[in-house]
């Protein structure tokens, strides 16, 4: 829903930080390869899961706005419940990018993470409400 605010480019990172950290756990689940091709066909992103070798340095240099590196890390916890929790390996990992990007303030990656549950509260909630179970 946010990442239309981005840039191509900075959609490109957003899914190859996504694909990186899916692999973090050793087990990208059925939930996370569908998170993956959804935003990839969303966005026109060729759907490649190879990016173990990611240069995260150099690829967050095209999110040059804090708005940009709120979505992404926003779009990284996404991806992280996907499977039903938020585990270490992940959490240490988006730690660390919000590190890089600057954004390593406890209390907004708090935020962001709250936002995210929040939203899939949400929508569980309608989908019990309508039977779409």
């Amino acid at each position: 829903m946010f990442a239309n605010k981005l840039t191509q480019a900075q959609r490109q990172v957003v899914f190859d930080l996504a694909a990186n950290l899916a692999a973090a756990d050793n087990d990208v689940s059925e939930e996370e390869v569908q998170y993956l091709k959804s935003f990839s066909s969303a966005y026109g992103i060729e759907y490649d899961l190879d990016k173990g070798d990611i240069n995260i340095d150099d690829a967050i240099t095209v999110l040059d706005s804090k708005a940009s590196r709120i979505i992404t890390l926003q779009e990284l916890i996404k991806l992280s419940y996907k499977d039903g929790h938020f585990g270490k390996e992940e959490q240490d990992k988006v730690f660390l990018i919000a590190q890089k990007i600057g954004l390593n303030d406890p209390e907004l990656i708090m935020r962001i993470e709250k936002w995210v549950r929040e939203g899939f509260d949400w929508v569980y909630e309608g989908e019990q409400m309508l039977g779409d179970n």
